[in-house]
C-alpha cells in the first residue's frame, strides 16, 4: 500500500483575508502567497464562529455550534465521544503532533495526540486562556502580570501593556518564533519515518497585542497604511460587537474613546482617532508578515527534506478581524469582517495554483482530509469534503453557509449574494455584546452583498423585500443539512 502523505494544518489566530494572494497587495507574505501558486485559494470560506475558542473546536471535532453550553457553544468537550480530526487519524496511523495554539486551550483532547508542545502557552499563568503576549521589553513584560487579574478585580488602577510593542529582539524570542523552530526540530524527527505524519501548528500572531520584532515593522510606511473605508455602523442595523479583546490592553485614547461603550446609539458611537488607527493597522499587518515569515521557515524545511511533494498543507484562520470597519476593532459580530475567514489547500498531484469562489466552512476541512487520506469519514461529520473543489474549482457547490454568534442569539447565512442575520431572545447589555435597538423578541439583517459588498445598508425591513426575508428565513432555520445534500 502507498504511503500516505504527511499533513502540515497551520492555524493562524485573526487571521483575515489580509493577504498578498487575496487581493491585498500591500502585504508583504511572500510564504503565504508561495503555499497559494501549490495549492487551491478559497476566496469565500467562513468560520462556524468568530470566535476562537468554539471556531477551533467546530473544525477540529467536525461538528457545528447548536446551543450554548458553557464555553463550547453546544459542542461538548472536543470529540464528547467522537473522534476528533487529530484522534481519528491517530488511530489510523497518524503520528500527531502539536505545537502551539490549535485548540484554543492548550490541554484539550490530550487523547488524540501522539505529542504536545505545551511551553508556548507559558503565559496563561497570568492571562486569560489561550492568549500568548510575547512581550519583549522588560517594562511590559512586568504589565503583562497585571493582565489576569484585570478579569478577577475589574480595569482600574490596573497598569496594563499596551496594546503594540516593536522590540530589537529575534523571531526566536517570541512564541511563534519558537513554534516555527520546534516545527522544524519534528519535520527532521520524522524524516524517512514510515507512519504518516499530522502535524498542527497554530501561530498567535496577529492576535492581539500585536508584538513582534522591529523589522516587521519597518515593512511597512504608516502613512501609507489603509484604513477603513466604511468607518461608521451600519444603516438601520441591529448588532455592535463590544470590541472584545481591544479593551484588554493599557491604552488612553483607546480606553478614553470606549469607556461608555453599551451607551452609545449609532449616531455617537465613537471614532478613534487617525493616528491611533494607522498605528492599530500598522501592528496588525507587521504581526501577519511575522507570521508569514516563520511559516515560511518550516516551508523551507519541508523544501530541503524534499518533502514539500509529499506533504499536504493546510492553512486556515480562525476568525476575522474588524480594522476599523464599522467603527470596529474585534471580531464577535456577524458582518463579514468577522466571518470570513483565509483558508488555502495544497495537495500535491491535484492543486496548481487556482481560485475557488464556492461558498466553504471550516467545518468541512476533517472530512477533506479523511478523503485525501483514503480514509472512510466517521458518520459524525457535519461538513462537506471539499476533495471535488481541489479537482474542478468551478463546480456547482453550496448556496449557503452558516455562522452563529452572541451565545447562539444570532445566527447567519450567507448565500450568494446576501447576508441574513437573525437575533432571537438578545439581552440588550451583556459582557460579549449588545444591541442598537431592543430586539426582545425577533430581530433581522440583512445586506445585498452584490449591491453593498462592505454591508453599509440593512434592507431587511424595507417592505418590498419582506418575502426575501422570509424565504431566507426559512432557509436558516432548516439549516446546514439539506445544502450539504443538495451539493451532486
Amino acid at each position: 500500500m502507498t504511503k500516505r502523505k504527511n499533513i502540515l494544518f497551520i492555524a493562524v489566530d485573526d487571521l483575515r483575508p489580509e493577504i498578498n494572494c487575496f487581493g491585498k497587495a500591500k502585504l508583504h507574505t511572500p510564504n503565504l502567497d508561495k503555499i497559494a501558486s501549490r495549492g487551491l485559494l478559497f476566496n469565500r470560506a467562513f468560520c462556524q464562529v468568530p470566535v476562537c475558542g468554539p471556531s477551533r473546536i467546530s473544525l477540529l471535532t467536525g461538528k457545528r455550534p447548536t446551543k450554548p453550553t458553557g464555553n463550547r457553544w453546544g459542542l461538548g468537550s472536543p470529540g464528547n465521544g467522537d473522534p476528533t480530526l487529530p484522534g481519528y487519524l491517530k488511530t489510523h496511523g497518524f503520528q500527531t503532533i502539536s505545537i502551539g495554539k490549535v485548540y484554543h486551550i492548550n490541554d484539550d483532547d490530550e487523547a488524540s495526540w501522539t505529542r504536545r508542545y505545551q511551553d508556548t502557552f507559558n503565559e496563561q499563568a497570568y492571562t486569560v486562556h489561550g492568549y500568548c503576549a510575547g512581550y519583549q521589553l522588560e517594562e511590559n513584560r512586568i504589565k503583562l502580570k497585571n493582565f489576569g487579574r484585570q478579569f478577577r478585580q475589574g480595569k482600574a488602577d490596573l497598569d496594563l501593556p499596551p496594546i503594540c510593542e516593536a522590540a530589537d529582539a529575534p523571531d526566536e524570542a517570541y512564541p511563534d518564533g519558537i513554534i516555527a523552530q520546534r516545527a522544524i526540530e519534528v519535520l527532521r524527527e520524522f524524516q524517512g519515518q514510515e507512519d504518516p505524519l499530522f502535524l498542527a501548528l497554530g501561530f498567535y500572531r496577529p492576535h492581539l497585542p500585536w508584538a513582534v520584532p522591529q523589522k516587521y515593522w519597518d515593512l511597512y510606511d504608516r502613512d501609507h497604511v489603509d484604513l477603513a473605508g466604511n468607518p461608521f455602523l451600519p444603516q438601520d442595523a441591529v448588532g455592535a460587537s463590544n470590541l472584545g479583546d481591544f479593551l484588554h490592553y493599557g491604552e488612553e485614547e483607546i480606553d478614553r474613546t470606549y469607556s461608555d461603550l453599551g451607551k452609545y446609539r449609532e449616531d455617537d458611537f465613537p471614532l478613534l482617532s487617525e493616528e491611533k488607527q494607522r498605528e492599530c493597522i500598522h501592528g496588525y499587518w507587521a504581526s501577519v508578515s511575522f507570521t508569514d515569515a516563520q511559516i515560511g521557515k518550516v516551508l523551507a524545511e519541508l523544501e530541503r527534506l524534499g518533502q514539500l511533494d509529499e506533504t499536504v498543507i493546510v492553512l486556515w484562520g480562525d476568525n476575522g478581524w474588524h480594522l476599523g470597519e464599522h467603527k470596529l476593532w474585534s471580531k464577535t459580530t456577524s458582518f463579514e469582517e468577522s466571518t470570513r475567514i483565509p483558508m488555502l489547500v495544497s495537495a500535491p498531484g491535484m492543486t496548481k495554483g487556482a481560485t475557488c469562489n464556492a461558498l466553504v466552512e471550516l467545518v468541512d476541512l476533517y472530512p477533506t482530509l479523511c478523503d485525501l487520506s483514503g480514509l472512510n469519514q466517521p458518520p459524525h461529520l457535519e461538513g462537506l469534503s471539499l476533495a471535488p473543489l481541489l479537482e474542478d474549482p468551478q463546480q456547482e457547490w453550496k448556496t449557503g453557509v452558516f455562522s452563529t454568534m452572541h451565545q447562539g442569539h444570532a445566527h447567519t447565512l450567507r448565500t450568494d449574494r446576501y447576508r441574513l442575520t437573525r437575533y432571537s431572545n438578545v439581552p440588550t447589555e451583556g459582557d460579549l455584546w449588545h444591541l442598537r435597538e431592543s430586539a426582545s423578541g425577533q430581530a433581522f439583517e440583512l445586506f445585498d452583498l452584490h449591491k453593498d459588498p462592505l454591508e453599509n445598508v440593512n434592507i431587511a425591513r424595507r417592505p418590498q423585500n419582506s418575502a426575501l426575508v422570509e424565504a431566507l428565513d426559512q432557509m436558516l432555520t432548516a439549516g446546514w443539512e439539506p445544502i450539504r445534500d443538495s451539493v451532486p
